[in-house]
């Protein structure tokens, strides 16, 4: 009997999960539970065009459906090596523009990603990538985040020596240290990271370019250099106060507790910022322990970086299921200060004002002011790209837009010839699937610049368009009509 209804993604409890900093809040599908949903799929493969990665989702969900999860992880690995990761954190625009939106919900694609990932502990088991001479090239990878660890997979695969530089203890970049282990556990992460590892990457931890390795040296000893270095230079408000002790950026919080440490945040934390690392932050407080914890945003609920979406929506929908507080249209002015440590918050109220043209800004009631006492502050308000690494000579010619962003040109290579960009410090999209898409672009330019694709395998070519991409503006016009 033809099945419309999606199958509902099993919880574990809210209680449960506050007690845990690795306790996943969704439980994977069943063999039962991922053949009953993928069995929905009509096939039309309209989700593609969604993709950043231009993954073939209809091809993947049916051999899911057929309950050969073997072949998933295989046509996954078309384009992304990280399908158990990906599985969990993608930002699925695909399920925004599902055909079945309207009859029975969207398919969770990313739930069945996740089933079919998790089922293999050992991806060269059933991938069987065929070992390749050496190709004498070499090329660099600065970061061993998404972009870098892609363009490093597809890279080596193809007998392209990689050497990848990565100055934290860790690997997985903003996937390690910016998502929690309880969105992403470092079981999955150690599991995608090593099946690249025994692709033959070197991979050099602690490894700080501009400190222990010059920039300089790296361009003169490789054929190609990839920079995937995220943003994880933290841009805060400035706020009066903020030079206190009990203050922290959300990417410096998360990065400390991904790395072991145990910060007393008090009872009472504030989070400044609206995105899904204001909501990170703030979960994570809980489970240090804070009994309330509020976040501010500036704009309206509807304003949040990431809506409309249902990533947007799930995410906030776990945080409400976990107690936490959402404060809309308030801007900060004071942290209130006893000596070096802050002990309350002054704020305005805002009204969304329209100029009449583009996006309405928040403009502070300043006539009425309040206060809340409180033990932490945590501002989730932004990060950007350091680059004084590159030293003085390479940061002149590397050309940024306005903003500070890296500019690429179509295979991904900077104004700086033989450098490729890709990842947060590049993309203005800033998410995992995107920064993987990257890679796959600098794969192919990295490939065309040495001269090597009269000599590579094809069938290991990152595939990056199957057709024409959809149009992200029509889909979040298409959204709101569907939201309950």
């Amino acid at each position: 009997m033809l099945r419309f209804e999606r199958v509902k993604i099993r919880e574990e409890e809210p209680e449960k999960r506050l007690k845990s900093f690795t306790l996943e809040p969704t439980i994977g599908y069943s063999n039962d539970e991922a053949t009953a949903e993928a069995s929905r799929c009509i096939g039309c493969n309209m989700c593609t065009q969604a993709c950043p990665a231009s993954l073939d989702i209809g091809g993947y969900i049916n051999s899911t459906a057929i309950g050969d999860p073997a072949q998933t992880v295989r046509i996954v690995f078309e384009n992304l090596p990280f399908p158990a990761i990906i599985g969990r954190v993608c930002t699925h625009n695909c399920e925004d523009i599902c055909v079945m939106y309207d009859t029975g919900g969207p398919l969770a694609i990313r739930h069945l990603k996740r089933y079919a990932a998790d089922k293999f502990d050992d991806y060269s088991k059933i991938l069987n990538v065929k070992k390749r001479a050496f190709l004498n090239k070499k090329v660099a990878v600065i970061g061993a985040g998404p972009a870098g660890m892609s363009t490093a997979y597809y890279l080596a695969i193809q007998g392209v020596k990689v050497t990848v530089f990565e100055s934290l203890p860790v690997t997985g970049g903003f996937m390690r240290v910016g998502i929690p282990r309880y969105r992403l556990p470092a079981d999955v992460i150690d599991k995608e990271i090593q099946y690249i590892q025994s692709q033959g990457v070197d991979i050099r931890l602690n490894t700080t370019v501009g400190k222990d390795v010059q920039f300089n040296d790296i361009m003169e000893e490789y054929d190609s250099v990839f920079l995937g270095v995220g943003n994880h230079k933290p841009r805060m408000t400035g706020t009066p106060g903020s030079d206190a002790n009990n203050i922290m950026h959300a990417t410096e919080f998360l990065k400390r507790v991904a790395l072991g440490e145990k910060i007393n945040v008090g009872k009472n934390v504030i989070v400044i910022g609206g995105g899904f690392t204001a909501n990170d932050a703030a979960r994570i407080s809980q489970r240090l322990g804070a009994k309330n914890v509020y976040i501010m945003y500036r704009r309206r609920e509807t304003d949040r970086p990431g809506y409309p979406s249902m990533n947007a929506d799930e995410e906030m929908e776990e945080s409400l299921d976990e107690g936490i507080n959402y404060m809309w249209e308030v801007t900060p002015f004071e942290y209130a200060k006893t000596g070096e440590t802050i002990t309350s918050i002054k704020y305005w109220e805002n009204q969304m004002v329209s100029d009449g043209a583009g996006r309405s800004k928040p403009v502070p009631n300043k006539e009425k002011t309040f206060s809340m006492d409180i033990d932490f502050i945590i501002e989730a308000t932004g990060q950007e790209t350091n680059f004084s690494f590159l030293g003085e000579d390479y940061a002149k010619r590397l050309k940024l837009t306005p903003q500070g962003h890296i500019i690429v040109d179509q295979n991904g290579m900077t104004s700086i010839p033989k450098l490729f960009s890709g990842g947060d410090s590049t993309n203005l999209t800033r998410d995992l699937i995107s920064a993987v898409r990257d890679g796959d672009t600098a794969v192919m330019g990295i490939l065309n610049y040495l001269n090597l694709m009269d000599r590579v395998n094809e069938e290991y070519l990152p595939l990056l368009d199957r057709w024409k991409k959809f149009s992200p503006l029509s889909a979040k016009m298409a959204y709101p009509e569907r939201i309950r």
